[in-house]
């Protein structure tokens, strides 16, 4: 018969309806930054910043933001009731250390309430100790360039250690690196808006040694009888592919970028993380364009591909692949940041089962990950962009403050209460399931 050959070839892999179960002990959580949510403190280098005009996409400052200083067991409650074991947040240095070598004790209490009260849910807590902003007496004596930035820093960190630490269950120490040093210092449009090579040079520095004096001052403060404390940074990894595949060039930067930006902190801070944590939002396709030097990847909208309400790619598959070359250092990994901007939700459930199966995958092929933390719990201020970005798995009208969980943020609990990804979330990724 002309289709013998049919009986020798190997037969199809069993069509799976289970769950695809995580490890036990995943956590699964949802990730927010105090000045991103808090709303109403003076003392940040960005409470000047975002009020100049031209600062924010649509001329918003953070204000209010939130109002997540008094709602958070709002919030928390929230977050529980939606399935999440765990929670990443920040405490702000400029709450806590108003006046160089001043320690507010009101706002250490209060941060001491906000970690209760996850604690009294149950849930693990990430804290991390920098996202971004500084207090303006920081910022005034030249932020991460003046010479002593990190002894300010480690100092910074041995208090939290002092008064916090018996809250906190993982530290970041710096979250994105990388990504500060970019728009801080490359293309300025955070503060304090100074362009140029050689400042980037000298904070990429200072940052390499405040992580690693951070860290050491997390281990000299909290490892108690044989338990280890657990401390990392949060890195933006970006995925790269060569536009061309077929041109040495376009590789070649690949794997420089690749190289600086995903891999050279990571060089420079080595035997100083017990874990890796991976924010993943990236994808670019690398095409060298030997006419404008600035601009290294292809443009993303010149092919109409799927992006976020940001203009950002969507590319939940790739996740995969940032998982894989993270797991170069031998290292647990967590995923502190993932997400997209996507007002109205009709992508984000989609988003979220995509890239969870892909976490699984990477799991299956022997990564370390332990644990998944979305961005964001709640929409907020979202730097530069302003309030134009909307992250939330829970909306938020920033009118009457009203909090409302979207579509999304259910598909994620199913997701939470399964510790897996039951199949039949596996209609919202275009897998044939009968309703």
């Amino acid at each position: 018969m002309a289709l013998d050959y049919l009986s020798e070839l190997p037969l199809p892999r069993p069509h799976k309806h289970e769950t695809r179960r995580f490890p036990e002990g995943f956590l699964w959580g949802a990730a927010t930054s105090s000045y991103q949510v808090e709303g109403g403190n003076d003392n940040s280098d960005w409470h000047d910043w975002d009020r100049i005009e031209g600062h924010t996409t649509d001329g918003a400052a953070a204000g209010a933001a939130c109002d997540q200083y008094r709602r958070y067991e709002e919030d928390f409650g929230l977050a529980a009731s939606l399935g999440q074991n765990a929670h990443r947040l920040s405490v702000e240095w400029s709450r806590i250390e108003p006046r160089e070598g001043e320690w507010d004790m009101d706002e250490v209490v209060h941060y001491r309430r906000v970690l209760e009260s996850l604690r009294r849910r149950g849930m693990k807590t990430m804290l991390t100790v920098w996202h971004f902003t500084l207090p303006k007496w920081f910022a005034a004596r030249g932020g991460w360039e003046a010479r002593d930035a990190v002894r300010l820093f480690e100092r910074y960190t041995a208090f939290l250690a002092r008064e916090l630490g018996d809250l906190v269950d993982f530290w970041i120490t710096i979250n994105e690196p990388m990504v500060y040093l970019v728009q801080s210092y490359g293309i300025g449009v955070w503060p304090p808006g100074r362009k140029g090579p050689w400042p980037v040079l000298r904070v990429f520095r200072r940052l390499v040694r405040a992580h690693r004096a951070a860290y050491r001052a997390l281990h000299e403060a909290l490892d108690r009888d044989g338990r280890r404390v657990q401390v990392g940074i949060a890195k933006n990894v970006i995925t790269y592919v060569p536009y061309r595949r077929q041109s040495l060039v376009d590789s070649l930067f690949v794997r420089l970028l690749n190289r600086l930006f995903n891999h050279q902190f990571f060089r420079k801070t080595k035997h100083h993380h017990d874990f890796i944590g991976v924010n993943y939002y990236f994808h670019y396709r690398i095409r060298y364009l030997p006419t404008k030097i600035s601009q290294f990847f292809y443009e993303v909208h010149t092919e109409n591909r799927e992006v976020s309400d940001l203009g950002w790619e969507i590319n939940p598959r790739a996740i995969f692949n940032a998982l894989m070359e993270m797991n170069r250092y031998g290292l647990p990994i967590l995923i502190t940041e993932n997400g997209i901007a996507n007002a109205d939700d009709a992508k984000r459930p989609r988003m979220i089962v995509a890239t969870i199966k892909e976490v699984y995958h990477a799991i299956r092929a022997g990564v370390d990950v332990r644990g998944y933390f979305h961005w964001s719990l709640i929409d907020n201020f979202e730097w530069e962009k302003g309030y134009t970005g909307r992250f939330g798995l829970v909306a938020v009208d920033f009118a009457t403050q009203q909090r409302t969980p979207r579509r999304s943020a259910y598909v994620y609990q199913e997701i939470c209460r399964e510790n897996g990804l039951p199949h039949t979330l596996l209609k919202f990724i275009g897998h044939g399931i009968r309703w």
